[in-house]
């Protein structure tokens, strides 16, 4: 019963973080378009707090001076139920 109640908790939480983050520090200088904040915030939306932060981890690392920049956008859950109408 508590892993239900935390999972979500957690999630929130770093979503809230990342929308302060956002809000009051953030200097919207991102090379890539959805910037790197709000990549993570839909990594995290998509897949979960663990792999969502590890993703934008990884698009954190590859935001620097010597890469191009561009479109990038967070990748769907790939096992994700599609329901059809």
């Amino acid at each position: 019963m508590r892993k239900t109640v935390f999972k979500p908790f957690l999630k929130m939480l770093c979503m809230r973080m990342i929308l302060f983050y956002q809000k009051y520090l953030s200097r919207h200088t991102c090379l890539y378009r959805p910037t790197c904040s709000q990549y993570t915030l839909e990594c995290i939306n998509n897949h979960g707090a663990v792999i969502g932060i590890f993703l934008g981890a990884w698009r954190i690392l590859r935001c620097n001076p010597f890469s191009k920049g561009g479109y990038d956008p967070a990748p769907e859950r790939f096992f994700a139920r599609r329901w059809l109408l």
